[in-house]
């Protein structure tokens, strides 16, 4: 009695460090990937900030100003833009040099403009040059002041950051199958011999295999959802003193990333699981004692 109740704790106590061994990989995937989120976001916002200026002449008229406008909305690559009158650029220009230019000059010699926001896919150099000559085709259009070295070069940096981040991911999730891999191999292999039993008995592959592929699976599931909890978790804590990680790490995005680590539990635990089975499978009594 006493030996069969030592040998259900120490079962037990083998599934438990299988689950937290999986969950606390599973947890470093899921940070990684909400950093990869947040950052993919985050760019996003500097993307969008990114655009060009259309000025006008001073001699536009209402009708050449409507028709501009109408082309700078169609443009499908444009997210928004902030119209400026003539007047509001001489009340502009006046504020910042602290006189009334309004009074000094005879008339306004300013023209309107638009400050143009560009979608985040558009906000290249050359999507820039491309979109911008369209528009400086109007005859009304008088310049169009673009920062094309500058949106490349922020871009340069997001791709690197991005690129940097891609490849840890990549190699984390090797480490993570190899680790998960040993750590099911380990929980296998301490009923190695329950697996040549079966096999003595006439036990067919499939039927030998469910029970370690369902335990698996229920270990992959355990574990994905320790970590889903303790990264739920993190997310909200650190939108509590961080209110832009709350745009950066939504809800629905988080929902992604808790299905990949789902998803990553219960595949990478049941590949090794059947790698683990079939190795006990193939070998004979004596290659159990190694």
């Amino acid at each position: 009695m006493t030996k069969r109740h030592s040998a259900r704790i120490s079962t037990f106590g083998s599934q438990i460090t299988s689950v937290i061994s999986v969950a606390l990989v599973l947890l470093i995937l899921g940070i990684l990937a909400m950093t990869l989120e947040a950052s993919r976001s985050l760019s996003d916002d500097i993307r969008r900030n990114i655009g060009f200026v259309v000025k006008l002449s001073p001699s536009a008229s209402a009708d050449d100003v409507n028709r501009v406008k109408h082309l700078v909305s169609a443009s499908p690559a444009i997210d928004s833009y902030v119209f400026a009158s003539p007047d509001n650029i001489l009340a502009e220009e006046s504020r910042l040099m602290g006189e009334d230019l309004g009074e000094m000059l005879d008339e306004n010699p300013f023209g309107a403009e638009f400050d143009v926001r560009l979608k985040p896919r558009y906000a290249c150099g050359d999507s820039i040059t491309a979109i911008s000559a369209v528009i400086a085709a109007d005859d009304a259009v008088d310049e169009i002041v673009t920062e094309t070295a500058v949106v490349d070069s922020i871009n340069s940096v997001i791709r690197r950051l991005t690129a940097i981040l891609l490849a840890i991911a990549a190699a984390l999730l090797i480490i993570s199958f190899v680790l998960i891999n040993n750590t099911v191999s380990l929980a296998i292999y301490s009923r190695r011999f329950i697996i040549h039993t079966m096999k003595l008995v006439g036990a067919t592959g499939a039927f030998i295999r469910r029970p370690f592929l369902i335990a698996g699976l229920a270990t992959g599931a355990t574990a994905a959802a320790i970590a889903i909890a303790v990264l739920a978790a993190i997310r909200a804590y650190s939108t509590s003193f961080d209110a832009a990680l709350d745009s950066a790490l939504p809800w629905p995005s988080m929902g992604w990333i808790f299905a990949g680590v789902l998803a990553c539990g219960l595949l990478i635990c049941l590949i090794a699981s059947i790698i683990a089975t079939n190795r006990y499978l193939r070998a004979d009594y004596d290659e159990m004692f190694k």
